[in-house]
This record gives C-alpha cells, structure tokens and sequence, in this order.
C-alpha cells in the first residue's frame, strides 16, 4: 500500500539552479582543484550587442564555459586570457575594456561593450551574480504536451514549475539545462499551488482532465497579478467553462484574461495539433508575450 502522504503538496525534486550558477558550480570547481582559469563579463552595453549585462562566461588553458555571444567579440576576449594563463601571469589581466563591435572588430552590430577579466579566486566567486530569468511559468500538466513545453524552452532563461496530481507522471530523468532553473510539485489539489506563483508569473493550464483545468483556471483568474495565463483546449471548451467560472460569480474583467486556444493563431494546416508544434507555438506566444512585461525576475 502506498504511503500516506504528510501533504497534498511536495516538491518532487529539488529546485536545479542553473544559468549563471551552472558557470559558478564549475569555477568552484575549478578553484578547488587548483586550476587556473578566467572569468569574463560583458559589465555593461550600450546599442546593439549579442548578450545582455551581467554574462559571463568560463576560461581555462584548454577549456570554456558560457558564452558572451560569440564571433570576434567572444574569440579575441579568450584568446588574450589564454595567453596569460599559458603566461602564467594573471597579473597583467585588463581589467576592464571599452570595445566598440563595428569599429574595433568589424561586427554589423553596432553597439558597443564594456569587457572585464578576472582571476578566478574565492572573491570573483562570492561575487557571483544573480541567476536572471525571463520569465516565471507553472506548467500544469506533466502530459504529451507539457513534456514538449519542456523541450521548446531549451536554453530559454526562465524558472519553471511543474506541476501534476499524478506521483508518476514526471519523465525521468528530468530535461536539464544550464539556463533553466526547474522544479516539479506533486500535488492533489494543483490549484493551490498558483498560490505559490510569484506576481507577474505566467500559468499554462493542460492537465489530464477538463474539470482539473477548470479548478486551476479559477484560481489562476482571480489573480490579477498574474502575467498570462492560458488553457489548452478549443473555442467550446473555453466557452463551457468560463460560462460555468461566471456563473460562480468570477468578473467579466477576469474571465477575459483567459488565453484559449493557447498558442500563435496563425499556426494551422497538417500536424498544427501535434504536441511538439502545440508547444513551439505556446513557446512562442509566451516569449512574445514576456516581451512586453516589467523585465527581468532576479534569483
């Protein structure tokens, strides 16, 4: 006989910080194995550059981690640290450069960078930035669809929350990437974990069964903080359930805010239903969406 659960409500897994953190694991690793390396950070931008302030990226004589946005930018920045590692004199390390990518490296983009390189060492370590993440999802629905959702955010920095009321439902071993951060919650009653949900999240409704979705779409609709929140399904089952939510007494301004069909509208034609083309769409609309909203949430 199965446990009795203490909780209706567990994470599954551990929180996997990753981004910015899975660069950090391996200079701590680095660092405790004694080996010499190099970290380097894009510490500001200014116009048209290929990554955001704040990256970094992982050098050593024969390895690298990261990437500040490659091209000529990226191979110039790690070719002069290897140079003073194979020198063996981390002394002479700049320590910090304006580098103008038209002008000084021939690049289209336009824009200019402020590039600093430090020596690994307990203190470049402690100061480690914060993972940055675009955007915050609960996924609930741990299905054909909510697996394919996992894929098309590959790489995608954002925190992810998978949520499910089946024990077994999860794929292991788990998708992992170093710009992801993810966790799973088993939970009989899914709906009260978007009270967990920081505001400005967004909510992805696609469990194994309609009246589960529509428990969860209530919550979710109350929130008014929530970024988005969308529901799998088509224009009737959309209809049948917000007309249920208002007779329950919900707001015309919260039932609006339902996303149903989810995904971009102009995505049809053969194999438009498949849970991998569901899932590059829906990935797509939340990025457009994300797009739009306050910015970037900070871990």
């Amino acid at each position: 006989m199965r446990q009795q659960r203490q909780s209706a409500c567990f994470l599954q897994s551990d929180i996997v910080r990753r981004d910015m953190s899975a660069v950090r694991a391996q200079a701590e690793s680095w660092f405790a194995a004694g080996l010499s390396a190099v970290i380097i950070e894009l510490t500001s931008v200014r116009g048209s550059v290929p990554r955001e302030q704040g990256t970094r990226m992982l050098v050593s004589v024969d390895a690298a981690l990261g990437t500040i946005g490659g091209g000529r930018l990226e191979f110039e920045a790690v070719e002069q640290a290897r140079a003073l590692l194979r020198a063996g004199d981390l002394a002479q390390l700049p320590q910090q450069r304006t580098i103008a990518l038209g002008p000084s490296l021939g690049q289209c983009c336009g824009g200019s960078v402020d590039l600093t390189w430090l020596a690994l060492d307990s203190n470049t370590i402690a100061m480690w930035p914060p993972s940055a993440f675009r955007f915050e999802l609960q996924i609930h629905g741990a299905g054909h669809v909510g697996q394919a959702l996992l894929q098309a955010l590959h790489g995608v920095p954002c925190s992810l929350t998978w949520v499910d009321s089946r024990e077994a439902a999860w794929p292991d071993p788990l998708p992992s990437h170093p710009l992801t951060q993810l966790q799973t919650v088993y939970s009989e009653s899914p709906e009260e974990v978007i009270h967990q949900a920081a505001s400005g999240s967004y909510v992805l409704i696609a469990t194994h069964r309609h009246d589960v979705d529509e428990r969860i779409a209530q919550v979710a609709l109350k929130r008014e903080d929530l970024a988005w929140v969308g529901m799998i399904g088509s224009k009737t089952k959309r209809a049948r359930i917000l007309s249920r939510l208002e007779q329950r007494g919900l707001a015309a301004s919260a039932l609006q805010r339902l996303v149903s069909p989810i995904g971009l509208s102009n995505i049809k034609g053969f194999g438009s239903k498949t849970p991998a083309v569901i899932a590059l769409s829906v990935a797509a609309q939340i990025l457009q969406t994300s797009s739009q909203s306050v910015g970037v949430h900070l871990r």
